[in-house]
C-alpha cells in the first residue's frame, strides 16, 4: 500500500509541479492544500503518513495533534522544528525531521557578514558618507577577526560551516553544545567550552541554537552582562532566543558594542520593538537563508526527504 503525503502549503511559497510528479511517480499518494486554518489542516491530513509542513505555519498543535491518526512523520521544510510539537509527536511515535541542509550556507555567510558589518562599523560608515559626513577619525572599528575569540552557541551544521569559513582567517574558535561530540569539535579546530566561559571569553557570540523551551531567552540579562564590553552579539537563529528588552538595554547602556541580528522577537517589529533604531544593531529580515536558487534547494531536499520517510514505513 503507498504512503500517503499532505503538503501544507502556503500560497506566497511558488510551488513547482516537478514536486507532485516526482512523488507520484516514486508511488505516493499525494495532496496539498493551501491551509487557513487548523480545520483545513485536519480536512486535508487526517488520514496522511507523512504530514509536510513547508515553511513555519503553526497549524500542527499538541492539541489537534490527535487528529493525524495516521500519522507516523513530519516533515518541516526548512531549519528548525519551533513550529512543531515535538514533544507530543514524540510521544506518539511521530517522526520529526527538517531540511537544514538547504540553508547551511547561507545563513553561515549571513551570519559571517552580519559579524564583519558590524565589527568594521560599515552601517554606520555608510550612513555617514550618505548624510555629506566623511570622516575617517569617526567611529573607527576596533575588531579583527584575526586573533579574535569567536564563540558559537549550538554547533550543528550552520555553526560548523561558520567555523570551517572563519578558521582560516586566523580566529580562536570556541563552541558550546551539549550535544555535539567531541570528534565534531575536533573535526574543525573548535575548543568544546562550557556556556559561561564562552561568554566571558568571546569577542564575538554568534547564535545557531534552535528554539527550545531551555533556549527561550538563552541570552537575556545575566548573559549579556558576562560577555564583555567590547563583544559583538550575532543572531540568525531565532528571535526568541534573544531577550529583546535586555539586549536593548545593553546596547544603550554599553554592556556589549554592537548587536548585528537576523530575527527579532516579534517578526514583523512592532513600533515599540526595542532593539529597532538603536545605532549600534544591524538587523536584516531574516533572509539569512536566502539566495537565488533557495526554493529549489528547500524543494529538492524536502522531496528527497520524503521519498525516504515513505520508504522507511
Amino acid at each position: 500500500m503507498s504512503a500517503k503525503v499532505a503538503l501544507v502549503h502556503r500560497e506566497e511559497w511558488p510551488y513547482p509541479d516537478w514536486v507532485g510528479e516526482e512523488l507520484t511517480a516514486a508511488g505516493i499518494d499525494f495532496v496539498r492544500g493551501d491551509c487557513e486554518s487548523e480545520a483545513a489542516l485536519l480536512e486535508l491530513a487526517a488520514d496522511a503518513d507523512i504530514v509536510w509542513v513547508f515553511g513555519g505555519a503553526r497549524l500542527i498543535t499538541p492539541q489537534n495533534i490527535c487528529g493525524l491518526a495516521a500519522c507516523g512523520a513530519i516533515l518541516r521544510s526548512g531549519a528548525g522544528t519551533d513550529n512543531i510539537p515535538v514533544q507530543e509527536a514524540t510521544e506518539r511515535g511521530i517522526i520529526v525531521a527538517n531540511t537544514p541542509g538547504a540553508t547551511r550556507v547561507p545563513v553561515a555567510e549571513h551570519a559571517i557578514a552580519l559579524l564583519l558589518a558590524a565589527a568594521r562599523k560599515i552601517v554606520v560608515h555608510d550612513q555617514m558618507v550618505r548624510a555629506g559626513e566623511f570622516d575617517m577619525r569617526r567611529n573607527q572599528p576596533d575588531l579583527l577577526i584575526q586573533d579574535s575569540t569567536i564563540g558559537l552557541v549550538g554547533f550543528g551544521q550552520i555553526a560548523r560551516a561558520v567555523a570551517e569559513r572563519l578558521r582560516p582567517w586566523g580566529a580562536k574558535m570556541l563552541a558550546c553544545d551539549p550535544a555535539a561530540e567531541a570528534s565534531q569539535f575536533a573535526a574543525f579546530g573548535v575548543e568544546p567550552v562550557d556556556f559561561g566561559y564562552l561568554l566571558e571569553t568571546a569577542d564575538f557570540v554568534t547564535l545557531h541554537t534552535p528554539l527550545l523551551e531551555s533556549t527561550y531567552h538563552l541570552i537575556g540579562e545575566a548573559q549579556l552582562r558576562q560577555m564583555k564590553r567590547s563583544a559583538i552579539l550575532v543572531n540568525t537563529a531565532r528571535g526568541k532566543v534573544v531577550d529583546s528588552a535586555a539586549l536593548a538595554r545593553a546596547l544603550r547602556e554599553g554592556w556589549i558594542q554592537a548587536a548585528a541580528l537576523d530575527v527579532l522577537e516579534e517578526e514583523p517589529p512592532g513600533a515599540d520593538d526595542p532593539v529597532v533604531g538603536l545605532p549600534n544593531a544591524i538587523i536584516t529580515s531574516h533572509i539569512a537563508g536566502m539566495h537565488r536558487h533557495h526554493l529549489r534547494d528547500f524543494w529538492r531536499l524536502s522531496v528527497d526527504t520524503v521519498i525516504d520517510l515513505a520508504q522507511r514505513r
